[in-house]
C-alpha cells in the first residue's frame, strides 16, 4: 500500500520550473534585446536612409514649366497666346497595373487609339522618374468631375493646370508664325544636357517658322518645387518653390490686317504673298495658301486629322509656298535689263525689230515670243528696253540675254538676292536656283549651252526663284539699290531689336543713277501705260489695274509674270482647240511697289504674289497685289495723296525757283 503512494518532490517541481522560468526569461531578454538592436539600428543607424525613403514617398520634386513668351503684330494683335486647360496626367511610377488602369479610364471618359499611342510614345520619352505625363489633353467638365468622384481607384492619375499655345488667326498665319507641337526623342538628343533639363516638365518644341526660329526667347527658364503627395499621387501641399521664367514676348513687323487681306486677295487660288517694307525690310505679310490649322498639332493631331492634311495632293496645304522655288518668268526682266543697262549692253536708244521669235546665229529653232502666243501677228515692232519691260517683249530679252551670257546675268542677278536667301530670320527658305556654268556642270555633269541662256533671260529654263526671294529683289529694286535685308522680328519685350546679321549684304551700286528711274518708269508703265493708236502699245497689266480703277491715287510700278508648268510648244500654244488641265496650267506672278515715281513719299511697299496655275500674271496676280497695296496705303497707313501730290508739286516749284535765281 505504502509502495503505490508517493509524496510530491516540491522541491524539485521547484527548480523545473526555475530553470524553465530562466530560460523563458533569457530568450525573451534576447528577443528584446534583437528587437531594441533593430530599432536602434533603423532608428538611429538608417535613419537618414529611411528618412529619405519615407519622404520620397511623400514628398516630391517637380519641374514648373515656363510661360511661353507671346508673338504680337506690328500693331499688338495676338498672332500667338496661352491658353489654360485641364490635362489627365499618370505618374508611371504610382500606377500598379497600367493596363488595368487604362481599360478602367475608357470606361470613365473617351480614350482613343490615338490617345494611348501617343501617351506610350510620351512614357518613352520621359526620363524622370515620378514625373506626370500627359495622357489626354483638355478635359471637359464632366470628364474633370467623373475622374474625381472615381480618383480614390486611381493611383498615379491626377488632373492637371496648363497653358498651351492659341493661334487666333490659326492658317492664317500657320507658315510664317509657324506651331509648337510635343518634342519628339530626336530633337531632345540634339539638346544639350543643360537644355534638355530646362525642358523638364515641357512637352512643346517650336516646330517651325517664328516659333522655332525663335524658340530660345519664347521658351523661358524651367522652376522647380517641392510638393508632398499622399498615396494617391495627389498633390496635398506645396512645399518650396522656385519660380520659371516666363519667355519673352516678342512683336513682327507682320501685320494681322495686311496679312488678313492678302488671304482675302488670294480668293480661291492657290499660292503666295510676301509682302515687304522696303525702308525697314520688315515683312508686312507672308502668307501660303491654303493653310493649315496650327491648333490641331499643339496638344497632337489625330492620325486622322494629319493623313488628311498629308494626302491633299492638289491643295498640299503643309507646302509652304512662300519659301520654295518656282519658275520667277517675266518677273525677271526689269533686273535683267538694269543688268543690260549696267554692263553696256543695251541704252536708253538701243532697239530691235521685233519679228516675234529668237534665232540662235545657224540653228533653225525659233524661241518664240510668249506673250504673243495668242495674239493675231507677229513680233512688238520696234522695241526698245523700256517698251520690253512694258510690254514684256521675250524676243528683246532672248537678244540681250545671249549678248549679255550666262555669267554676266548669274554676277548681276546675285546683287538682287537670286540663288541666295538674304533673309535674316527665315533661315528655312529655299534659295532656288540662279544656274550658272559650274552649277550646271556640278549639279547635272553637263556643259553650259546657249540656249540655256535663252531660257533663262525670260526666267524659264533652270531659273527658279521663291516669293520671298522676288519680294526681296523688287524692295531692293524700289530702294535704288540699297539692301535692307528682310526680317520678321521687330521687337522683343516692346524694345526695338534687330536679327543677328552674321551675313551683311553690300549695297548694289550702279555707274549711272539714273538707270534706277528709267527701270521705275518702265515698270511704273506695266500698270499705267494706257491704250494708243500704235498696235498693242499699253502696258501688260494696264487693263487689269488701271484701267479698272480709273481713280487710282497713286503709281505701282509692277511686272508680270507667266511660268510654265509643264512644256508645250508654241504652235500647239497658239492652237485655240488646246484644252490644259487645270494642274497644268501656267502659273501667274507679278511683283510690285508702291508708291512708285512719287517726289514726296519714298515707295513703302514691295509685294511678291504668286498664282499656282493662275495662268496668267497681269491680269489675276496683279489685281491680288493692287489690292492688298490698296490696303496697306490707304487703309493701314492712311496717306492722302491729295496733300502728298500737293506737297511734292509746292517743294518742284521752290526748287525750279531756286535754280531761276
Amino acid at each position: 500500500m505504502n509502495g503505490k503512494w508517493q509524496l510530491k518532490d516540491h522541491e524539485a517541481e521547484r527548480q523545473l520550473f526555475n530553470r524553465r522560468l530562466t530560460a523563458a526569461g533569457i530568450v525573451v531578454g534576447l528577443l528584446f534585446a534583437a528587437l531594441i538592436a533593430k530599432l536602434v539600428n533603423l532608428q538611429v543607424q538608417q535613419y537618414e536612409y529611411f528618412s529619405a525613403r519615407a519622404d520620397g514617398n511623400r514628398l516630391h520634386s517637380q519641374y514648373v514649366p515656363p510661360a511661353r513668351g507671346l508673338i504680337f503684330d506690328r500693331s499688338g494683335e495676338l498672332l500667338a497666346d496661352n491658353q489654360p486647360i485641364f490635362n489627365l496626367t499618370v505618374v508611371k511610377e504610382q500606377v500598379p497595373d497600367m493596363e488595368a488602369m487604362l481599360e478602367r479610364l475608357s470606361g470613365m471618359i473617351s480614350l482613343t487609339a490615338d490617345d494611348i499611342e501617343q501617351f506610350e510614345n510620351r512614357l518613352r520619352r520621359n526620363r524622370v522618374p515620378y514625373t506626370s505625363v500627359p495622357l489626354r489633353y483638355v478635359l471637359s467638365d464632366e470628364e474633370k468631375s467623373r475622374i474625381a468622384v472615381n480618383g480614390h481607384l486611381l493611383p498615379g492619375v491626377a488632373i492637371e493646370p496648363q497653358f498651351v499655345r492659341r493661334y487666333p488667326l490659326a492658317d492664317l498665319t500657320a507658315h510664317a508664325v509657324g506651331y509648337v507641337s510635343e518634342i519628339n526623342r530626336e530633337e531632345l538628343d540634339r539638346l544639350s544636357d543643360e537644355e534638355r533639363e530646362n525642358y523638364g516638365g515641357t512637352n512643346h518644341i517650336g516646330k517651325s517658322g517664328i516659333e522655332r526660329t525663335y524658340e530660345e526667347l519664347l521658351h523661358g527658364r524651367v522652376g522647380y518645387e517641392i510638393v508632398e503627395k499622399n498615396n494617391r499621387g495627389q498633390v496635398m501641399r506645396r512645399l518650396d518653390r522656385t519660380d520659371p521664367v516666363a519667355g519673352r514676348n516678342i512683336t513682327l513687323h507682320m501685320d494681322a490686317e495686311l496679312q488678313i487681306a492678302a488671304e482675302e486677295a488670294l480668293g480661291d487660288f492657290r499660292g503666295a504673298v510676301v509682302a515687304i517694307d522696303p525702308n525697314t525690310g520688315g515683312i508686312l505679310a507672308m502668307i501660303s495658301k491654303p493653310g493649315f490649322d496650327p491648333n490641331l498639332f499643339v496638344t497632337g493631331i489625330s492620325n486622322k486629322d494629319y493623313s488628311v492634311l498629308v494626302n491633299d495632293r492638289i491643295n498640299t496645304p503643309l507646302f509652304d509656298r512662300t519659301t520654295n522655288p518656282y519658275p520667277p518668268g517675266s518677273t525677271l526682266k526689269p533686273f535683267i535689263g538694269m543688268g543690260g543697262l549696267q554692263h553696256e549692253f543695251v541704252d536708253y536708244d538701243f532697239s530691235i525689230q521685233d519679228p516675234g521669235y529668237f534665232r540662235l546665229p545657224g540653228v533653225a529653232y525659233r524661241w518664240g515670243d510668249y506673250t504673243l502666243r495668242t495674239a493675231i501677228g507677229g513680233g512688238h515692232g520696234r522695241t526698245n528696253l523700256q517698251k520690253a519691260i512694258y510690254q514684256s517683249c521675250d524676243t528683246f530679252f532672248y537678244d540681250l540675254g545671249h549678248r549679255m551670257g550666262i555669267d554676266t546675268m548669274h554676277d548681276f542677278l546675285s546683287q538682287f538676292g537670286f540663288g541666295d536667301n538674304f533673309a535674316l530670320d527665315i533661315s528655312y527658305a529655299r534659295t532656288g536656283v540662279l544656274p550658272s556654268r559650274d552649277w550646271k556642270r556640278e549639279s547635272r555633269g553637263e556643259p553650259w549651252y546657249p540656249g540655256d541662256t535663252i531660257n533663262s533671260s525670260i526666267g524659264q529654263g533652270y531659273m527658279w526663284a521663291t516669293p520671298l526671294q522676288l519680294a526681296t529683289a523688287a524692295a531692293i529694286m524700289a530702294n535704288k539699290g540699297k539692301v535692307v535685308q528682310p526680317r520678321m522680328l521687330k521687337a522683343v519685350d516692346g524694345k526695338p531689336v534687330e536679327p543677328e546679321n552674321n551675313n551683311p549684304v553690300p549695297d548694289l551700286v550702279v555707274q549711272d543713277e539714273d538707270y534706277w528711274r528709267y527701270i521705275h518708269e518702265s515698270m511704273t508703265m506695266v500698270v499705267h501705260r494706257p491704250y494708243s493708236d500704235v498696235f498693242r502699245d499699253y502696258g501688260t497689266a494696264f487693263e487689269a489695274i488701271a484701267m479698272a480703277d480709273r481713280d487710282m491715287p497713286y503709281k505701282m510700278a509692277g511686272k508680270s509674270g507667266t511660268a510654265q508648268v509643264v512644256g508645250i510648244s508654241q504652235d500647239i500654244l497658239s492652237s485655240t482647240d488646246i484644252e490644259v488641265s487645270d494642274l497644268n496650267k501656267d502659273h501667274g506672278l507679278f511683283i510690285s511697289f508702291a508708291p512708285a515715281l512719287h517726289d514726296a513719299i519714298k515707295p513703302q511697299i514691295a509685294i511678291a504674289v504668286f498664282v499656282e496655275n493662275g495662268e496668267h500674271g497681269s491680269s489675276v496676280a496683279g489685281p491680288i497685289a493692287k489690292a492688298i497695296t490698296d490696303k496697306y496705303l490707304l487703309d493701314i497707313l492712311k496717306l492722302d495723296f491729295d496733300v502728298l501730290d500737293a506737297e511734292a508739286e509746292s517743294m518742284n516749284q521752290l526748287i525750279s525757283q531756286a535754280a531761276d535765281d
